[in-house]
């Protein structure tokens, strides 16, 4: 960020107001999950056929079959739930003819660059609710403060040192909407290690289409709590609002009703915002989960994302061991693109 500097007194203040709805990548893709517990049904996907699973995401291209005389039902991205037919295949835009989009996702939330993305150190990409939204960051060991800088391209807006690892923006002076800002944090002493960030501001449209997508899940009293949540945190990943989506999981987990989809879940939208640690926390809930569930994509989903943490760590050692289980588990579900792609991974870890 470059160009002439404005510093704003009193407009980037420590600890201001709870975490609200903010942060995550920004993906278009709707979500379709199957909801039904202990599913007697098969999915096929790219030609191999695998048991269904509750809460497991589907792809565009999948065909469904529950078994005769069983009910199997899906969760489709408008938020009602439908039951498929029992004993014949069914593929998604049948099941959800109204609200199901093709994904581009390839593990669930940045697509096939994501790893890449963690790597290499690039920007985390997130949106803002609002201009006022906190925003925080890994604490630093030993940094005796964090200088923030906010700006466009164009030109810095603000300049200034704070002394804790959060912050809220709430100047006279609003943010535009749908506008690209940087946001860059530099620790002071410690290692001087630094946190980049691009985000803009939801804009009003969005915001009014996402309360209304909200409503419709929550009005649903059919669902159980888990699978409210976790259709919560796939409308909010959609809008890039992680720090609502870390709230609704987290309710969740901390009143004993978590799954490994929804740790693995968390560990994402902790480490999109920063948090390190705590995303590493969760992964490894993820990984005892899934283990007692016998669910082996959410275990490699789970230990993709400890690669992702360790890289970031600059612990390349313990990212390709992490990479290597999530290959082997691939390996087992037949998943061929899957397995591409981790192979990629480890090949750019390696150089």
């Amino acid at each position: 960020m470059q160009g002439r500097i404005k510093v704003w007194q009193g407009m980037l203040l420590c600890g201001l107001g709870a975490f609200g709805m903010m942060t995550l990548p920004e993906v278009a893709s709707a979500n379709v999950r199957i909801t039904s517990w202990n599913p007697k049904a098969i999915v096929v996907r790219n030609g191999v056929s695998q048991p269904a699973r509750s809460w497991m995401l589907l792809e565009s291209d999948d065909l469904v079959k529950p078994e005769i005389d069983s009910e199997l039902e899906i969760l489709c991205s408008d938020g009602r739930v439908r039951t498929v037919e029992a004993g014949t295949f069914s593929g998604l835009a049948k099941i959800c003819p109204q609200s199901f989009r093709p994904t581009s996702d390839t593990f669930d939330t940045k697509g096939e660059d994501d790893f890449l993305k963690y790597l290499d150190l690039r920007f985390y990409t997130v949106t803002l609710l609002d201009t006022k939204q906190v925003i925080r960051w890994q604490e630093v060991n030993g940094a005796t403060g964090y200088r923030v800088q906010l700006g466009t391209r164009q030109e810095i807006l603000l300049d200034r040192q704070v002394d804790c690892s959060k912050v809220s923006y709430g100047g006279s002076q609003p943010l535009k909407l749908g506008v690209d800002y940087n946001f860059l944090v530099k620790a002071l002493g410690g290692n001087n290690s630094e946190f980049r960030l691009r985000f803009k501001v939801l804009t009003e449209k969005e915001g009014q289409e996402l309360n209304k997508r909200m409503a419709v899940i929550q009005s649903n009293q059919g669902l159980p709590e888990i699978a409210k949540a976790i259709a919560l945190a796939d409308i909010y990943n959609e809008y890039g609002l992680a720090e609502q989506a870390i709230a609704v999981l987290e309710k969740a987990s901390l009143s004993g009703q978590s799954v490994a989809i929804a740790e693995r879940m968390l560990g994402n939208f902790y480490l999109q915002v920063g948090l390190r640690d705590v995303a590493e926390l969760h992964y490894h809930r993820a990984l005892e989960l899934a283990q007692s569930e016998q669910n082996l994509e959410v275990l490699a989903e789970a230990q993709i994302g400890l690669a992702k943490v360790f890289v970031v760590n600059g612990k390349k050692q313990e990212a390709r061991k992490y990479l290597q289980l999530a290959l082997a588990n691939y390996v087992s579900l037949e998943n061929s693109a899957k397995k591409q792609q981790v192979e990629e991974w480890l090949s750019k870890i390696s150089k």
